[in-house]
């Protein structure tokens, strides 16, 4: 049943596309270079919001990896350059 719904609206599709009356548009010689513009900025855009998202996902991991390196365990560096009677 399906199959002949699909058959029947493709045929009525290309019955519209052949019986379609020209449009007599007009366009100028600029529309090429606006559409070429459009084209390499949406290319651009796409790169851009890669990166930052890029970025932001390999910013997870390296925080981890930077909060362990803030807070050791051992914290050594409190107990070089101090004295025992806790001057410098």
């Amino acid at each position: 049943m399906k199959r002949y719904q699909i058959g029947k609206k493709v045929f009525i599709s290309a019955a519209l596309v052949m019986l379609s009356m020209p449009a007599y548009a007009y366009l100028d010689p600029g529309t090429g270079s606006i559409i070429l513009q459009a084209i390499i900025a949406s290319v651009v855009v796409g790169f851009a919001s890669l990166r930052l998202w890029w970025d932001k996902f390999i910013g997870l991991f390296s925080a981890r990896k930077n909060d362990k390196k803030l807070n050791p365990q051992n914290n050594e560096t409190d107990e070089v350059g101090t004295d025992k009677e806790g001057k410098n």
